[in-house]
C-alpha cells in the first residue's frame, strides 16, 4: 500500500515537547515552500513505480497554518504527479484554534476526509505549560 507523507513545517508558536522541524516564519515563506514541494513531487514522480496511492498525510508542524487556497494548490501538485482515484484517506493535522467555521468550510472543497486534531490535553494548566495556543474550551468547540 503506497502512501505519501508531506511535512508542513509551519507553526504559529513552538510547543515545548516538539522534536519535529518547524518554523514560525510560515506566513513569509509558505508559498515558496509549496513551489518547492511541487518541484520535488515531480522529481520523485517515478518513486512509487505506478503503485496506487492509498493515503496522503499532511503532518507537521501545523498543516492547518496553510490557507485552503494554499492546500488546494498543494493538491493540484499532488494530482499532477499521482493518481488519487484509489486514495482512501487524506489526513490533515490541525490545531483546534485553526478550525474555525470559515476554515472548515474552505476544507470542504478539498479531498481531505480526515482531520487529526492536536489537542494533547484538556487541562488548561498543562496546555499553557506546553505552549499550546488553545485552551480546553477551544478544543471542545473545534470537535463540535
Amino acid at each position: 500500500m503506497a502512501g505519501i507523507y508531506i511535512h508542513i513545517p509551519f507553526c504559529k508558536t513552538r510547543c515545548v515537547y516538539c522534536d519535529f522541524f518547524s518554523s514560525t516564519q510560515g506566513e513569509r515563506v509558505a508559498d515558496r515552500y509549496l513551489s518547492a514541494l511541487g518541484r520535488e513531487l515531480e522529481l520523485r514522480s517515478d518513486y512509487l513505480r505506478g503503485e496506487p496511492i492509498r493515503t496522503v498525510y499532511l503532518g507537521g508542524g501545523t498543516p492547518s497554518q496553510l490557507s485552503s487556497a494554499q492546500l488546494s494548490r498543494l493538491f493540484e501538485y499532488i494530482k499532477k504527479v499521482y493518481d488519487l482515484t484509489r486514495c482512501e484517506e487524506i489526513t490533515l493535522e490541525a490545531n483546534p484554534d485553526d478550525l474555525t467555521e470559515g476554515y472548515v468550510e474552505g476544507l470542504r472543497a478539498l479531498p481531505i476526509n480526515r482531520i487529526s486534531m492536536g489537542v494533547q490535553s484538556l487541562d488548561d494548566s498543562m496546555l499553557k505549560w506546553m505552549n499550546r495556543r488553545h485552551d480546553a474550551a477551544t478544543a471542545r468547540e473545534a470537535v463540535r
